[in-house]
């Protein structure tokens, strides 16, 4: 642009910036009235809404049951055979009448694969085979022996030398750092194998763990 017109879009925008603002409109009056109702309404709202005790196990079941029913029944097509109209039934079909609370019931039986006997006690409920935990034990494989063969790379090389250390009775590991490390002076962070197992085990990571990984 000539100067002329540099001057005149800056003389434009001078005044553009400098021009009287218009006044703010004046702020709306509330009716007293009206203030008075919305608060006795949100106090009411607020006693609606009292917390509570924690639901129980039961309940918690119930109300997810509940949400999947009511996610699957809006996703579902008509042409999906309703409780009742199917060929196989694994309980009873449902009455027609039966409150909410019997409804939702009958289909946590369903998913549970539970029958009434069962949850009334005239039955016993089959129990899942429970895993003993491997326990640390200090020159004991890290994991059961059977598992160390099959570990990821990495953790096959840690627990062997792990098991070097075992043999040469060095029950902690030591790790020299400098003070370009973290601007401490020189110093060795020292590892206990139990660190070791329980990160092997994602049970535990102790601070010694996290300086050496950010080293």
């Amino acid at each position: 642009m000539s100067l002329e017109e540099c001057d005149r879009i800056t003389q434009e925008r001078v005044k553009e910036h400098f021009k009287p603002k218009p006044k703010p409109e004046p702020e709306k009056v509330i009716n007293p009235i009206d203030l008075k109702f919305f608060k006795g309404m949100c106090e009411a709202n607020k006693r609606k809404f009292i917390p509570r005790d924690p639901p129980s196990d039961y309940e918690r079941t119930i109300i997810k049951t509940t949400e999947k029913k009511k996610r699957q029944s809006k996703s579902s097509s008509s042409d999906v055979p309703q409780l009742g109209a199917q060929k196989k039934q694994s309980i009873e079909p449902l009455v027609v009448g039966q409150t909410t609370q019997e409804q939702d019931f009958v289909t946590f039986l369903k998913e549970s694969n539970l029958t009434a006997a069962q949850i009334a006690g005239g039955e016993d409920i089959p129990k899942a085979d429970v895993v003993v935990k491997w326990m640390f034990e200090i020159g004991k494989t890290l994991v059961p022996p059977e598992v160390v063969s099959v570990l990821p790379t990495q953790m096959y090389k840690l627990h062997q030398h792990y098991m070097r250390a075992m043999a040469d009775c060095i029950f902690m590991q030591g790790a020299k750092i400098k003070d370009d490390d973290f601007l401490r002076g020189e110093a060795i962070i020292w590892i206990n194998w139990e660190e070791i197992y329980q990160l092997f085990h994602q049970e535990a990571l102790d601070i010694s763990m996290v300086a050496l990984w950010v080293l």
